[in-house]
């Protein structure tokens, strides 16, 4: 889908100041800049290649943290398996300082800090760009600069997010002399930076749709995005240090002290919350991108929310889209569907569809417990069967494990959905990742409002994103009255919780969880949620949650059955229709909905179109007795029973402890902060000269 090619061109490597430590400096010389930067085409290819550094170097951040650690999403292996998890799980055992995927992370973030610090030196000195500050209106050159400062602050962001405090560079390093006594600067020091250069840029940007800019680049639309993200995460909870000093900045702590750290937000928080509700209006009011709340494409699709995501399966930005990483098919690795989609047991090539492994899992007591069987996201988020990769669907498991085990997968992206399905090889569909969508700011904006004690307008917000999630007929009661009930900080929390039914699979949640102070109360519950279930399928054979009346059993009856035998196509695209009784046929075929197997598989050739490849699901949401008359009746209509919840049950640790194993309820009673920093390794330690010391409990070398 990427309309430009990221590549990293041997000369950009050549003005890299941030090989392996941001104290390691090589120093370009006054030709080689000269060049670089001596036309808007030239300059714009140093941006290239830090789009390309940073997509590279923060995927494996969000696959190993972000996207399975939260308490909607989780991982498909056991906690064993990979070494992620410890991080991911908020640390129960002691971890390597010098992981890969921190190091990594950090060097890439301070080159292209330094690049771009470098191309706004150069751009401030030209004349075509001083012209263009004198007259006020965007050009090329002020584009380029306000991308650039927006890269610096959106580098900064991640830095904060994983590190904390860091050291803060606002002008470019090309002598290691800049760097000998460089320590740790406040996260609020250089929030406060940033969102002051953001304030100054963002004018002078093109928004997505002017300049020829889409959602593929920074754009004015996202720079406004960024302050208020910034000013969110400046005004929200975070792990402090009690080591290090945060000049006259007053925090105002949540629980106890631990490795010297501190769960806290700073006092005057509502002024930053004020800044965002600024920012996030502006994007909002903008008509840059838009919340999609209409599905065109006719009667039988009628899912507007699933909408956005077809736009990314057919190769085209969504609209609603604010910041999506370009991916070019058969040429970049595509983790939109692999790792983030439904999964697939196919082989690594010429598959149907190919491999797809399944990283991202959804908890089944968010699953079951939280999504009304009336909203129209669910079956989007969650996938309860997989692709075959033989152009059949095949049961998920809960039985730890990839592809097909692990869980609940996340279903907003399948390759076969793909308006052309590409079978050529794994990894290569061309999906793009968004990072960005405006019903993810809407929701920012509320819960700012909310903050401030704005009850209407957060309302207002509120009911823009989850209106789209419900048909007409259940407005008044899932819309109106429930957003309604709620005010003050009741608000703030069914907000986030909207956060969760909206977003789950993208990776935002853990955020979430953290700036909101509520980590600690949104693990526990999580965890009591899922050993509930566990004994009522333990006790009784199911569980019924009491929030929304669905069942999770032990066991589950399917049949594979042809769709042409009930006059049905497209089922894979389409909204299951809401006026279906459980009793009539058609039902265990249509619920839940969007799954089945690409339609493009047989209508293109690939595959014959007989053949009983689409699931048929009985008891999924309700108890059916294994050792009853209904039992036996599906058996001998050709149902098999499956185990389902069962799975769950003899895997009971890797469903209940082990989830953030490093934050067991005896912390959450002595009020003990969340441990999810990152370690500073061992290389940015020694390079300090004594001037950065480790924090958060981690070790001190790497030994």
């Amino acid at each position: 889908m990427k309309k430009i090619l990221y590549t990293c061109l041997v000369l950009m490597l050549t003005i890299t100041s941030c090989q392996e430590d941001f104290l390691d400096v090589q120093n370009p010389s006054v030709a080689e800049e000269s060049f670089v930067f001596s036309s808007t085409s030239e300059a714009y290819k140093v941006l290239v290649g830090c789009y390309d550094i940073w997509h590279s170097a923060d995927g494996p951040m969000f696959y190993a943290t972000q996207i399975p650690g939260s308490d909607a999403e989780t991982h498909p292996e056991t906690y064993s398996a990979q070494d992620r998890h410890i991080p991911e799980g908020l640390f129960a055992t002691e971890f390597n300082i010098n992981w890969g995927t921190w190091v990594d992370a950090w060097s890439a973030f301070y080159t292209i800090i330094n690049r771009v610090n470098l191309m706004m030196e150069a751009i401030e000195g030209k004349e075509a760009y001083q012209a263009a500050l004198a007259q006020g209106a965007p050009s090329d050159w002020t584009q380029l600069y306000g991308e650039a400062a927006t890269f610096r602050a959106t580098m900064y962001f991640y830095l904060i997010r994983y590190w904390g405090d860091v050291p803060y560079f606002d002008v470019p390093i090309r002598t290691i002399d800049q760097t000998a006594e460089k320590g740790l600067d406040s996260r609020f020091d250089i929030y406060d930076a940033e969102i002051a250069k953001l304030r100054e840029v963002e004018p002078l940007m093109y928004h997505i749709g002017e300049g020829g800019m889409n959602a593929e680049r920074f754009t004015r639309t996202f720079a406004q995005a960024m302050i208020g993200r910034m000013a969110l995460s400046s005004g929200g909870y975070q792990l402090f240090r009690t080591d290090f000093d945060y000049g006259s900045v007053s925090l105002q702590q949540k629980g106890t002290e631990q490795w010297n750290a501190i769960y806290a937000r700073r006092s005057d928080y509502q002024e930053y919350m004020q800044v965002a509700i600024e920012f996030f209006r502006k994007v909002v009011d903008s008509g840059a991108a838009r919340l999609i709340t209409t599905d065109e494409r006719g009667e039988g699709f009628n899912n507007p929310f699933q909408r956005h995501f077809q736009h990314l399966m057919d190769l085209e930005v969504s609209p609603e889209s604010i910041y999506e990483v370009g991916v070019t098919r058969a040429i970049s690795n595509s983790e939109f569907p692999y790792a983030f989609g439904r999964p697939s047991g196919g082989g690594g090539s010429n598959s149907y569809p190919n491999k797809s492994y399944g990283q991202s899992r959804i908890v089944a007591s968010f699953y079951y417990g939280e999504f009304s069987p009336k909203d129209m996201r669910r079956d989007v988020t969650a996938a309860v069967t997989a692709n075959s990769g033989n152009a059949s669907e095949k049961l998920i498991s809960f039985e730890p494990g990839s592809r097909e085990r692990g869980g609940l997968a996340n279903n907003k992206l399948d390759e076969s959905r793909m308006e052309n399905p590409y079978i050529a090889r794994q990894r290569q569909s061309g999906v793009n990742w968004v990072q960005l969508r405006m019903a993810d700011v809407i929701l920012k904006l509320a819960y700012a409002y909310a903050m401030v004690g704005d009850d209407a307008n957060a309302k207002m917000e509120f009911a823009k994103v989850r209106s789209r999630a419900f048909r007409d007929e259940d407005q008044a009661e899932m819309v109106t009255d429930y957003i309604n009930s709620f005010s003050g900080e009741e608000l703030a929390d069914a907000i986030m919780q909207e956060r969760k039914l909206e977003l789950a699979g993208e990776g935002h949640l853990r955020w979430d969880m953290i700036i909101t102070g509520k980590m600690p109360e949104r693990i526990v519950e999580m965890r009591d949620e899922q050993e509930a279930m566990v004994q009522g399928l333990k006790t009784q054979g199911y569980y019924t949650f009491p929030e929304t009346g669905v069942t999770i059993s032990n066991y589950i009856w399917t049949k594979m059955v042809n769709m042409a035998d009930y006059g049905l196509d497209y089922m894979l695209t389409t909204q299951a229709p809401a006026d279906i009784d459980p009793s009539d046929p058609l039902y265990p075929v249509l619920y839940p909905g969007w799954r089945g197997n690409s339609d493009k598989w047989t209508s293109e050739g690939f595959i014959p179109s007989s053949g009983e490849r689409n699931m048929a699901i009985q008891g999924l949401y309700r108890y059916i007795d294994p050792d009853g008359i209904e039992a036996a009746a599906l058996e001998a209509a050709g149902y098999e029973k499956q185990p389902w919840g069962i799975n769950i049950v003899n895997n009971e640790q890797h469903y209940t402890n082990d989830m953030f194993k490093g934050y067991p309820d005896a912390y959450y009673d002595q009020g003990v902060p969340p441990r999810y920093m990152a370690a500073l390794s061992f290389i940015t330690l020694s390079n300090s000269n004594g001037n950065i010391t480790q924090g958060y409990g981690h070790a001190g070398t790497g030994e």
